[in-house]
């Protein structure tokens, strides 16, 4: 299949899924488009089980030709961050900059470390024995929340100002830490160093600092380029080769390219845009939502064609795996996100109900395409059938299960309640 035919399926089914959800489902766009491709697939599966005849030789090519891990790490990831951190004022993260760094930092590690110890044993009381190492990989590409999922969802949800933009915070922040991480635990599995705390301490500062360092640069030279130019094609080619380039850049000298797109976008959102006319802001505006809300829709349908290539595992380890990873991923959410929310409260920082936001801020960690894509990117190796799967099943809990139900769980009014 050639590059045009697939993104010409890719979005005609995005765009009659979409309309098919808004006048029938009526469910919020991510979990509707996401629900539709999926129940597709299971369809398509189905049809070829049991009508002895291939129909998805077509759906296969797609997500092969657009391979998901690829797509989203390389592509769509860095495009998704900018835009996302474009609306995030920093005066807003200021206030808020001790929980959103607790959360985006110590609750991540905290939750890698539990997923990796509490899932690698439970999965070896099932006789499910993929390493404890592997255990941590999982833990490190589950643990952040997923900044597309949180940033497409949550925000339908009508949460207070302070309360979106600790969520939104974590969710932009979190998910470069969750990659560094990703990145330690899998060297370790494979052998590739031994244990140390000094390496894998040097390895997650220079990706960390250099990824700040990095976004500093990108934003410095788009916003010099952005305020010398009055042309609405300049503006928009200006901000798509800054994030290309910059993210292309990022992955060469091996710093972290989430974080430089999430610096990049906060520095051009807070400091150029406001120095440049209404008008051209409203339309470099427009456009950016409007790339956001496509890659959005391309991608959730994207998690749920990717039900057809998933490596095959047995039932009966299907069934275990899956719903274990869905109970200790919650379990190491809610310990991971009460503890430094506790400690902060403790130290006089943060004054908020723990028990109320510890059970929306687990709810509503939702994970997304980035886990999934980290997962399929893994070297083959016997754990990675499995490590996809708890992957797809932990996703789909999430957008489905939590992003549908967020809504209907806490109420306006509780939630106003839990911070002042």
């Amino acid at each position: 299949m050639d590059i045009f035919t697939g993104i010409a399926i890719l979005l005609g089914l995005a765009a009659g899924f979409a309309v098919l959800n808004e006048r029938l489902l009526k469910l919020q766009p991510g979990i509707g488009l996401m629900l539709l491709a999926l129940v597709m697939s299971i369809g398509l599966a189905l049809i070829k089980l049991f009508g002895g005849f291939n129909v998805l030789g077509w759906e296969t090519a797609l997500v092969d030709r657009f391979d998901l891990g690829e797509t989203l790490l390389h592509g769509v990831l860095c495009f998704m961050l900018f835009s996302g951190s474009m609306g995030v004022r920093i005066k807003n993260l200021k206030e808020n900059r001790w929980i959103i760094a607790a959360l985006a930092v110590a609750s991540t590690v905290i939750a890698c470390g539990l997923i990796g110890v509490i899932l690698g044993y439970v999965l070896a009381l099932g006789g499910i024995r993929i390493g404890l190492a592997y255990a941590f990989v999982f833990g490190a590409l589950i643990s952040p929340t997923d900044p597309i999922a949180a940033l497409a969802i949550l925000k339908r949800v009508g949460l207070p100002q302070r309360l979106e933009t600790i969520i939104s915070g974590e969710s932009l922040f979190n998910d470069g830490v969750g990659v560094v991480l990703f990145t330690i635990c899998l060297a370790m599995a494979e052998g590739a160093r031994d244990p140390s705390v000094a390496w894998a301490a040097g390895l997650f500062l220079r990706e960390c600092l250099g990824g700040i360092a990095l976004g500093l640069v990108v934003s410095l030279v788009t916003h010099f380029l952005l305020l010398r130019t009055g042309t609405y094609v300049n503006q928009v080619l200006i901000t798509l080769a800054a994030v290309a380039l910059g993210y292309g850049v990022a992955e060469a000298v091996e710093v972290s390219g989430p974080i430089a797109m999430v610096i990049a976008g906060l520095v051009v959102g807070n400091f150029t845009l406001p120095r440049m006319p209404e008008l051209e802001t409203r339309s470099l505006d427009t456009f950016w939502r409007g790339i956001e809300g496509t890659l959005d829709s391309l991608l959730f349908v994207m998690i749920g064609l990717s039900v057809v290539v998933v490596h095959p595992v047995e039932g009966t380890h299907l069934a275990f795996a899956g719903l274990a990873a869905v109970i200790v991923c919650l379990v190491a959410r809610a310990i991971s996100v009460f503890l430094p929310i506790v400690g902060l409260r403790a130290a006089g920082i943060l004054d908020v109900k723990p028990w109320g936001l510890t059970r929306l801020l687990t709810w509503g960690g939702l994970r997304g395409g980035l886990a999934l894509a980290l997962a399929l990117s893994l070297p083959d190796s016997p754990a990675k059938a499995t490590i996809v799967y708890m992957t797809y099943v932990v996703v789909a809990f999430s957008i489905l299960v939590q992003g549908a139900t967020i809504g209907k769980l806490f109420s306006v009014r509780f939630l106003k309640t839990l911070v002042p």
